[in-house]
């Protein structure tokens, strides 16, 4: 959701998919909702909804907007219930293997050699998960995963992924291996956010290391002027300040512990065109490939480094394949260029042979100091 169309958008296709009649009136949206929604919305059975912050008082209508109640309990409760829907993907045509080869750092500039050789239609499950991170502050992500059934692999789609080209296939229902579909796509999305949540729990710890400093460097000092005050009599208004310097570290802990859970929200099965391609590699093999015309995702490939299946692809100088990720560590990592010696000893050392110097420096002169040398 970017903007109030979007959001506006969500609202009602969500209402209606619940079961809710929605109509326009008065320059509201007003709500018939079915007794089982009434009670998971906590809503009358006739309501109003504004999108406008103004107009929230208007026939106590429910104010729609980020972070408001009616909004966060939509949203929950879509989450709980998810979806499932079924779609067909048809051929775009052109040349989509191509580009599909080239986006993937496998064109022809990298030595790849590809040759379309049949045509099929299979099934690619889409996954969609809500990534919730809590701590001191709520973040929640989108994370959409697509499964290939048969070749058992699972990759990250970023962003929404694009609802143009699909049509609806209602005839369709879920897979009978869905349920291992949903186990690679679980651990798809775990490798997919492993950095962010590891993120996000440093910088919660760092939070609650910081907050648990400062709670003690206070108590502390009070207790120290307690004591320096009264060094005799102040043993209860003692014990009352540490049992106060123990209640905020729970609260401190309860609120900087960082939580990750991962959610499922709705599952989208497609029938999409897949390409059977072969490909002559760098490294002299020959590989049976697989790319699908709507996510353009190559399948058949393995990392050399780490073993992985999702691209973009590097070839190594020695020809062998890697993921773009572990190519940018080997080029990180990678020894500096050996450079000509120079004739100046490093400080430390004593020169020698060809390279002997004076105490006072090199006798060398630069070419500008040579060029004035030159005159009459």
């Amino acid at each position: 959701m970017s903007d109030e169309a979007d959001l506006r958008s969500f609202v009602l296709a969500a209402l209606d998919d619940l079961g809710a009649v929605v109509s326009e009136g008065d320059g509201l949206t007003w709500v018939r909702a079915p007794e089982t929604l009434q009670g998971a919305l906590e809503v009358p059975a006739n309501f109003a909804l504004t999108f406008e912050p103004v107009r929230d008082r208007d026939f106590e209508a429910e104010l729609v907007a980020r972070g408001s109640y009616f909004l966060e309990r939509l949203v929950s409760l879509m989450t709980r219930r998810g979806r499932w829907d079924a779609a067909r993907f048809e051929d775009p045509g052109g040349d989509w293997v191509g580009s599909a080869f080239s986006a993937s750092g496998l064109g022809v500039g990298a030595g790849v050699r590809v040759q379309a050789e049949r045509m099929a239609e299979e099934t690619i499950l889409l996954f969609s998960f809500r990534l919730t991170l809590v701590a001191d502050e709520k973040r929640e992500v989108l994370h959409f995963i697509a499964v290939s059934p048969e070749d058992k692999v699972a990759w990250a789609v970023d962003g929404p992924p694009p609802d143009s080209g699909l049509l609806p296939n209602p005839g369709s229902g879920p897979p009978e291996n869905l349920e291992a579909a949903y186990g690679l796509a679980m651990d798809a999305l775990r490798r997919r956010t492993l950095e962010e949540v590891g993120r996000f729990r440093s910088r919660s710890l760092g939070l609650l290391e910081e907050e648990v400093r400062r709670i003690f460097g206070y108590f502390d000092k009070t207790l120290e002027e307690i004591r320096a005050a009264d060094p005799e009599g102040s043993t209860d208004l003692l014990r009352a300040v540490m049992a106060e310097r123990d209640r905020r570290l729970t609260e401190a802990l309860e609120r900087f512990d960082p939580k990750a859970r991962a959610s499922l929200c709705a599952i989208r099965a497609m029938r999409v065109p897949v390409a059977h391609v072969g490909a002559d590699l760098p490294d002299g093999r020959r590989a049976i490939l697989k790319v699908d015309a709507w996510s353009r995702f190559l399948r058949g490939l393995v990392c050399g480094a780490c073993g992985g299946t999702d691209g973009p692809w590097d070839v190594t100088r020695a020809g062998s394949l890697q993921c773009a990720k572990c190519a940018a560590t080997r080029d990180a990592s990678a020894p500096p260029r050996v450079r000509p010696r120079s004739d100046t000893p490093r400080r430390g050392t004593r020169a020698g042979g060809a390279s002997a110097r004076s105490s006072r420096g090199s006798k060398g002169r630069s070419r500008a100091a040579s060029a004035r040398r030159r005159g009459p």
